[in-house]
């Protein structure tokens, strides 16, 4: 049986709160249809971004 090395960088980052905590911000907040076509979004969902890009 081999055994594999851990690379040391690695081992730093498991113990890093801040790399972990971007480790688990991966996928949140991404649109579900963001490899679709514009057509295949739904209208409500135009209409929420049409209601937020007009607050601001």
């Amino acid at each position: 049986m081999v055994r594999k090395q851990v690379d040391p960088v690695e081992i730093d980052r498991q113990f890093d709160e801040d790399y972990s905590a971007a480790l688990n911000m991966i996928g949140e907040g991404a649109p579900d249809y963001a490899a679709a076509q514009d057509d295949s979004v739904p209208e409500e969902m135009k209409r929420e971004e049409r209601k937020a890009q007009d607050l601001h």
